[in-house]
């Protein structure tokens, strides 16, 4: 599932991508010759009525889009059937350089408008999403010392109002390093409330959720058991469907993950389980199964299968509210993106957080797993990361080419050859290096 993930979301990012380049150099009168998705042999092609050649190729890692350009020979534009004067009117680098940003540009801008155009549809369609409304705030968390309590609901951070809990979080996201960052509540009384959160303590580099880590979770409700498996240590024990699980030796279950992360850590150890049938509370005590997991870790497992009562609110909003929330949404996302892609440059955040195909892969697989709204939210954070990526100023970039774009304007001149070529290896020396991270990385995943 992973490599199948993997290769459907860059095909889809590179089409977008490659798809701006080729669009706006036909509007700024660019001849295109070649739309190759992958790179090596091609395995099939077509050319069109203008002469562009459309390919597949056999390595489906990129692609990419040849234009006419000073760079080929004018034997090579004669194999096109382009007289001298064709070839200057077509060609890339003959057009005015204002043309050849919009071109360069519209690759990295194709991104963004994906996840513009990928949240405001959600937006549209609408979708039912966990509210505001808070469970109990673990023990010694932020939110705990804060006085927060179960059924508050969060309606505004930094006067920003949000309507789902992930709208919350994502807000919070936008305050990383703020020592005070002011929430405003409604608690279950009806009564306003406003609490000033610290986050100047939180990771930026994507591995902590704000909200999470100041003990902030989506109400649930109570967590019961909906499937019981014949066999299983669960029926042993005398488990049964709608049993609501309330404690785990004693501590109190506040969510469906808080359990399976419990049992996972138990395998073959007793654990005492409080439960509530009927409005009467017991315990019980059961040993979790020792299972092997896909990575060969060794995990706990009941053998049940359980749900919460978690609320939810639908969000659905009209043409022009949803294309703002596309803006507003994507926006907010670069902002993140950029905090802890400026966090790497600063030492902040490690390059342990760097990924690569595999960690991709995994991330696509897992998205699909979960369903189709999973898998569009999950390309739209990919969409940002790859724009934000090919806007850096570095050479081999399309942010590369912009630079001397406006060294070209600064200085009414194009670079000269010595200062490309020494960009080039700088460019190549970046790319290396941000591959050689990922991809050890990826195979540190691996091999743990």
């Amino acid at each position: 599932m992973a490599v199948i993930g993997f290769l459907i979301t860059l095909s889809i990012l590179v089409l977008v991508h490659e798809w701006g380049h080729y669009i706006v150099a036909r509007w700024c009168g660019v001849k295109v010759l070649a739309f190759s998705i992958g790179f090596g042999k091609v395995l099939y092609k077509r050319t069109d009525k203008r002469g562009c050649e459309w390919r597949i190729s056999a390595i489906p890692f990129g692609g990419y889009v040849s234009m006419l350009d000073e760079g080929m020979q004018q034997d090579e534009a004669q194999k096109h059937g382009l007289t001298e004067a064709e070839f200057k009117r077509w060609s890339f680098s003959e057009k005015p350089v204002g043309k050849r940003i919009a071109v360069v540009a519209a690759g990295p801008l194709m991104n963004f408008l994906l996840a513009i155009v990928i949240y405001a549809a959600l937006a549209m369609v609408g979708t039912y999403q966990p509210s505001t409304k808070l469970a109990e705030p673990l023990p010694n968390t932020q939110a705990a010392q804060l006085g927060i309590e179960e059924g508050w609901k969060a309606t505004s951070v930094e006067g920003m109002s949000v309507e789902t809990f992930n709208d919350m979080r994502m807000a919070m996201l936008a305050h990383l390093g703020e020592k005070e960052v002011r929430v405003a509540f409604d608690e279950a009384s009806g009564r306003k409330t406003e609490v000033y959160f610290d986050l100047s303590g939180v990771k930026n580099d994507g591995t902590e959720d704000p909200a999470l880590v100041a003990g902030l979770f989506p109400y649930q409700g109570k967590v019961s058991l909906v499937q019981v498996e014949p066999g299983s240590v669960a029926e042993k024990a005398g488990l049964q469907v709608n049993d609501a699980i309330v404690a785990l030796d004693g501590e109190r279950v506040r969510t469906m993950q808080e359990i399976v992360r419990v049992i996972r850590d138990k395998a073959g150890v007793a654990v005492n389980l409080t439960i509530e049938r009927a409005g009467v509370r017991q315990d019980v005590q059961v040993t979790p199964d020792m299972k092997v997991d896909e990575k060969g870790n060794k995990i706990g497992r009941l053998g049940v299968m359980f749900t919460a009562e978690p609320d939810f609110v639908y969000t659905r909003e009209g043409p022009i509210g949803a294309i703002a929330k596309g803006f507003s949404d994507t926006w907010r996302l670069t902002k993140i993106t950029i905090m802890g892609l400026a966090g790497l440059f600063t030492g902040a955040v490690s390059t342990d957080s760097l990924g690569g195909p595999v960690l991709i892969g995994e991330m696509a697989g897992e998205a699909m797993s979960f369903g189709v709204l999973s898998y569009l939210l999950f390309l739209a954070l990919i969409s940002v990361n790859l724009g934000i990526l090919n806007l850096l100023p570095v050479p081999m970039l399309d942010g590369g080419h912009l630079l001397f774009y406006c060294y070209e304007i600064v200085m009414r001149r194009k670079p000269g050859e010595k200062m490309k070529k020494y960009g080039i290896y700088v460019g190549m020396a970046f790319i290396f290096g941000l591959t050689f991270f990922a991809l050890g990385n990826d195979i540190t995943r691996l091999l743990q």
